[in-house]
């Protein structure tokens, strides 16, 4: 089944950034004690997605590793089936890179300050 926004377990990327950046913020507040921190400072969200990108790229080369192979009864012909993962049309695995540029932007404009 194709979805416009998403493919096979692609949603899982923005799963990923979601859990990561609320369990980053939780533990921002808590450990600072100010609910402000994590609006004034880019670091945590920065770091929380190099966490999901760590997460996309693993998790994404394990699913494109997975394939089926069925052969045709009547030729024995082979034919490899690989399941598409992929969100807004980016493969799962490639999202990794992308998080962590987008981190990594994150940090270098955090350092600006």
């Amino acid at each position: 089944m194709i979805h416009i926004i998403w493919s096979g377990r692609g949603f899982l990327v923005a799963v990923f950034v979601f859990g990561s950046s609320l369990i980053a913020n939780l533990v921002t507040n808590s450990v600072t004690g100010s609910g402000t921190y994590w609006d004034e400072h880019k670091w945590p969200f920065a770091a929380s997605l190099i966490v999901s990108a760590t997460a996309c790229w693993y998790f994404g080369r394990s699913l494109s590793s997975r394939k089926r192979l069925l052969v045709d009864p009547g030729t024995g012909e082979q034919v490899v089936l690989r399941e598409s993962h992929t969100l807004f049309f980016v493969p799962m695995l490639w999202w990794g890179p992308i998080l962590v540029c987008i981190g990594v932007v994150l940090l270098v404009v955090e350092l600006a300050r």
